[in-house]
């Protein structure tokens, strides 16, 4: 389950319980200075750098993949779909160019200042006739709890509603990641709505089963043989 927000005309964004829809909007905030950026808004934007105090912004590489795949697994099962396991060549390549080449995509990596990489933002469902779009980052699990993910989120944010000139930001988060709400929160997202979708199928774990799970089992239901 979880929530989801979004922003407004004082950035409102997305939060989740369950799944739970935050949202941003439009409007003035105190975030960080941008320091530099070369923007093409033509449909794509390819060419830019953003700057905060401790981490940099900047357009998604192809070995951005194999940086990725050495960082240390997530140990915690519920998130095991972070992980990204071997991979082949063939799919290092399906997996860079379904992030380059999709129009209503932009997939951004996530540097410290001495550019290693901390993870990714995903700004997708790009809808330019309504100026709206949604929201998606990961950590690897090392940058995590560190300040990174509401450092980045609040770099990006002048520029997708002053550069991009978009009005709506919507994120969707789980309602048991009480970590990401609270980040989110922060930057400035309020809570929408609240709605169940389907567990996702690589996080092979027995909510209803398995002991270990039973303190989060209020944020799951069964419908058959699926898991929400």
């Amino acid at each position: 389950q979880g929530e989801q927000l979004r922003p407004r005309t004082v950035p409102v964004y997305p939060r989740c319980h369950n799944v739970g829809q935050f949202s941003h909007l439009e409007g003035k905030v105190e975030l960080p200075q941008i320091i530099r950026m070369n923007p093409d808004l033509s449909l794509k934007i390819v060419r830019f750098k953003l700057k905060g105090e401790r981490i940099i912004i900047r357009p998604f590489r192809k070995d951005d993949i194999d940086k990725r795949l050495k960082w240390k697994a997530y140990p915690d099962p519920l998130y095991a779909h972070y992980n990204l396991g071997e991979i082949t060549e063939a799919q290092k390549k399906e997996w860079y160019l379904k992030r380059k080449k999709d129009p209503r995509m932009l997939y951004l990596a996530i540097d410290d200042l001495k550019e290693e990489l901390l993870g990714f933002l995903n700004i997708y469902d790009l809808d330019w006739g309504n100026k709206k779009a949604k929201l998606g980052i990961y950590l690897g699990y090392e940058s995590t709890d560190k300040g990174y993910g509401t450092e980045a989120i609040r770099t990006l944010l002048p520029y997708f509603f002053e550069k991009m000139k978009f009005k709506q930001l919507y994120l969707d988060v789980v309602a048991l990641n009480q970590r990401a709400i609270k980040c989110y929160l922060k930057c400035g997202f309020e809570f929408v709505s609240t709605k169940f979708q389907k567990h996702d199928p690589r996080n092979k774990i027995d909510i209803f089963g398995d002991e270990r799970f039973k303190d989060i089992r209020k944020y799951f239901k069964k419908e058959g043989d699926d898991i929400l």
